[in-house]
Formats: C-alpha cells, structure tokens, sequence
C-alpha cells in the first residue's frame, strides 16, 4: 500500500482552483484568487484555474484558454450579462456552474480541488465533481450563505429556496476535507450550518504589503492632486454596498464640519449605497466622492488618509469580513470602525490599539474619536506605526499563502 503523503512535504501539488471570476477580471474575489494562485506557483505547485469567460460586470469576453502568471487558466463557455439585473446575474451563474462542472469532470486529476463558495452552490458542483472523482476538496467561504441574503432582505428563512440552499451548504461541508473561513466569528457560523468543527481553518484576507505601503503626505501626489494637503483625512476606500453604514459616517462629517476644520471624509469606490451617501452628504463642503484607483496607485490612495473607515451592518457579523481593514493597515493608518463589538475588525482595533471602535449611529464617539487622532500628532504617529508592524505580522500577503499551503497540504492526507 503506498504511503500515506505527508501534509507538510514540500513536494509540489497539483491544484485546481475554480469560482466564477478570475483575472484579468476586477472582482474582488478575483484578485484574491488570482493572488493566491500565483504565489503557489511562484512557489513550485502546478495550478489550474477554472473560471468563466464572462465579466463580473458583463459585456467582455476572455479567452477560453490562456496562461497567465504561471496560472493556466480554463474558461469554459457562459454568459456574459453583468449585474444589471437578477435575471441577468442568474443567467451568467447558472450556465457557468453548469459549464464548470463539466469541465472540472474532464480537467486532467489534480491532488486537490479549491472552490470559492460566492455566489452559492458553485462549490456544491465542486463537492460533486470531487466525489465522484474522489478527488479531495478544499472550500473558502467569502460570505456565508444563505444567511447572508436573508440578513440583506432578498430571501426569507421560511421559503423553500433558503431551505434548499441552507442544504446544500451541509451536503458541501460533509464533502470538504477543509473548510476555511474568514474569521473565528465565520467559522462559528459555518459550524451552525453544519460543517464539523474539525475541517474547520480560518485564515483571513490579506493585502499586498510590497503594493501597499506607506507614503509621506509631503511626497503623496494623491493629497496634491484632490486639494488635501492640509486636511485630516477620514477616507473610506472600496465597494459602498447594503451591508455598510455610511450614514454614521456623514453625520459625524456635520459635526466635525465646525469643531475641526482641517478634517474632510473621502469616499473612494462605488457600490449600491452610493447616490444614498451623495444624497445624505449634500451640501456639505468637508465631504468628497471619487471613484475607484487603479491598483498600482494604491500605496498613493490609501496613504492619502490620516485614518481609515470601515462599517458593517449590525446582524452581519461572522456572515462577512470587511476586506478593508487589511489595505488600511498596509498603508500604516490608523482605523475607525463602525459595525457590531464582536465583528473581528473591532477585536483586532481594541487588541491591538489601532484607532477607534463603535456603534452604528455614534456619531458624535466617532467624531471625538477622529479629534484625538487629528490633535494629537504623538499618538497618531504610534498608531500609525503599530499598523504597519500587525500588517506585516498577521496580514501581509505572503503571510497568508504559507497558511493556505499549509491548510492544501491538510487536505492531501487521507481522514
């Protein structure tokens, strides 16, 4: 009988990574990927990416096959709508899970399989496709669902589409060598729905720290060219969607607007609460929009700040992870974050003393929050300086990929 391989062998591993998006597309689960495949084979492993030839926001078409980084990339046929409608989003995820899963069942073996779990059900294809082959099968669960919808109001607890969904999710788990989750809080979650406890890994999101860096506001083109050489700035960097609140944020720009001057918030990024936020801060002079950055001026854009936003919706903890938290520490800023006590963004500020944590509607703690900051340059200096060091040490890119090699590796021996 041959051996048993060793989890921590540094011979290279054979990967097959599948979810429905992946560079040169912009979406952030994408990027992520793209990143993790990328340094596996920097690090000596073979990966194949299997992925749609659609966009996340429709209307391009990518080549059905093409290498890039190392990655040799598959891309069976689907639709390419974008997100202009539900009809549309659900036409482009149906036809790709039903394309992927034909062509993960003809792919040469791989030693592992990794699915993304968003959108829902791409990864009960993957468990699948994984049984039948007897292939073993890593997850990575972004957001949880179906709780997740139900959280947003798009889908009800009592309708047969959640129950089935809800499932589908323990039929995956029950398939999964491991299951990474994004948090301790997630994986809780993932636990509730089913998944042993015993497959469970958490490893977080990560940002680039060769990318991302501090920058000097004397020698930040950014603040230059936006008119902030002498602001504070609060900036809120990345996607305005349903499941943050912006409005604490605009309320404590009015405050901030006559007790401290200096201070301006600036939204960077797009999202479905957007025109809510132009709405809310009309008229308002210390409040500005712009749009996304391109990713190589990131260590321009996020250095531009003086403190970085970040909120999540009360009842969303351990369902997602607000990503911004890592690009934040990255360009060595404080943070100021809005959103539920037990969301892992305000355990790792209040651990680690890197700014300021609380309520959905404090307002005014929030505004006294960014004066302590902004009026005392001794404080702001070592919190500055404390982010960058818990970035490098928890958060950094290669930190994560030794992790998720670890956890692939896992999935090789036999349970």
């Amino acid at each position: 009988m041959p051996a048993e391989p060793n989890p921590f062998s540094p011979g290279p591993m054979k990967i097959l990574a599948v979810n429905q998006f992946y560079p040169p597309d912009h979406a952030a689960t994408s990027q992520i990927l793209g990143e993790l495949c990328e340094d596996l084979v920097r690090a000596g492993d073979e990966v194949i990416a299997v992925a749609s030839r659609g966009t996340y926001l429709g209307g391009e078409t990518l080549p059905p096959r093409e290498v890039l980084n190392g990655v040799r990339i598959v891309r069976p046929w689907a639709t390419s709508l974008g997100k202009r409608t539900r009809a549309h989003r659900m036409a482009d995820y149906l036809t790709f899970w039903t394309t992927s899963v034909i062509e993960c069942a003809r792919v040469e073996a791989p030693d592992v399989i990794l699915v993304l779990t968003t959108p829902p059900m791409i990864a009960l294809g993957g468990a699948l496709v994984a049984t039948l082959r007897r292939i073993p099968l890593v997850t990575w669960v972004q957001d949880v669902y179906p709780e997740v919808a139900a959280e947003f109001g798009v889908l009800p607890e009592t309708s047969p589409v959640y129950r089935s969904l809800r499932a589908a999710a323990a039929v995956t788990h029950r398939a999964t060598r491991r299951i990474v989750a994004l948090s301790e809080g997630m994986a809780r979650r993932l636990e509730q729905q089913g998944a042993p406890r015993e497959r469970l890994r958490v490893v977080q999101n990560w940002a680039d720290g060769a990318l991302i860096h501090p920058v000097a506001h004397a020698e930040n083109p950014f603040r230059r060219v936006h008119g902030l050489e002498d602001a504070f700035v609060l900036m809120y960097s990345g996607n305005l969607g349903v499941g943050h609140d912006v409005a604490t944020f605009i309320d404590a720009a009015k405050l901030l607007a006559s007790i401290e001057p200096r201070a301006r918030l600036v939204f960077v990024g797009e999202g479905g609460r957007r025109d809510e936020a132009e709405r809310l801060a009309r008229g308002l002079p210390n409040v500005l929009f712009l749009p996304y950055q391109p990713k190589a001026e990131l260590a321009f854009s996020l250095s531009a700040a003086d403190a970085h936003l970040i909120s999540l919706r009360e009842g969303l903890s351990g369902l997602l992870v607000p990503s911004k938290l890592y690009g934040a520490l990255a360009s060595g800023r404080p943070v100021c974050y809005v959103g539920p006590a037990d969301c892992e963004v305000a355990e790792v500020i209040r651990r680690e003393e890197l700014g300021w944590e609380g309520r959905p509607g404090d307002a005014e703690g929030l505004a006294h929050g960014v004066l302590r900051l902004a009026r005392s340059p001794d404080a702001w200096r070592s919190t500055a300086e404390r982010a960058r060091r818990v970035f490098l040490r928890d958060f950094d890119r290669p930190v994560a990929v030794a992790r998720w090699s670890s956890v692939l590796r896992e999935a090789l021996v036999k349970p």
